[in-house]
């Protein structure tokens, strides 16, 4: 069986359409969208590489702050006492007030009150206390002079009805605890 020529040029067009397709379709498509993920994953890489590099021309910055904020947490570790170092701070309260002849009838620690989000709480110390006016500002300056931070609050003087030159003393204090999982 022979084939006239236009049959045979018929023929090859469609053999040759059929490979113009497989080779578009499953050669060429593929081979595109395989390019054009590898494109977006060098752009994404050349993202990554340029922030690393802004990163690491900021690192010896970064790196000065972070030592100098180490710096401002090993001075806070020393001015604000830690949970279990409480009781030796209440003692050193207690001592100063007998070293400056200052009488106290109640002197009521209060629980921790742990702020958000800070790294420290604060604890109430309430007092009420007598003594002359000299002896409670020589205590209250030694207190101020203390090597952990005590803020005096609500100091309130009443005269003392026994004795004329003494004072009756309502004092709120607070002192600021270091937490515990601060300094790691």
């Amino acid at each position: 069986m022979k084939l006239s020529k236009g049959m045979t040029v018929f023929i090859i067009f469609i053999i040759l359409a059929i490979f113009i397709y497989g080779n578009y379709a499953y050669i060429y498509t593929p081979r595109m969208d395989r390019i054009k993920q590898l494109d977006r994953d060098i752009e994404i890489t050349a993202e990554k590489i340029a922030e690393g590099k802004r990163i690491a021309a900021r690192l010896e910055t970064l790196r000065k702050e972070y030592d100098e904020l180490k710096e401002k947490l090993a001075f806070l570790e020393v001015m604000l006492p830690k949970e279990k170092e409480i009781p030796d701070l209440l003692v050193m309260i207690q001592d100063t007030l007998t070293e400056f002849n200052v009488d106290f009838s109640n002197f009521t620690p209060q629980n921790i009150s742990w702020e958000k989000d800070k790294i420290y709480g604060n604890m109430s110390i309430s007092m009420n206390l007598t003594a002359d006016y000299f002896d409670l500002i020589a205590y209250l300056d030694r207190i101020e002079h203390l090597p952990r931070i005590i803020d005096a609050k609500a100091l309130k003087l009443n005269k003392n009805s026994k004795e004329s030159d003494k004072l009756n003393i309502s004092l709120n204090m607070y002192t600021y605890v270091l937490n515990k999982g601060a300094s790691e």
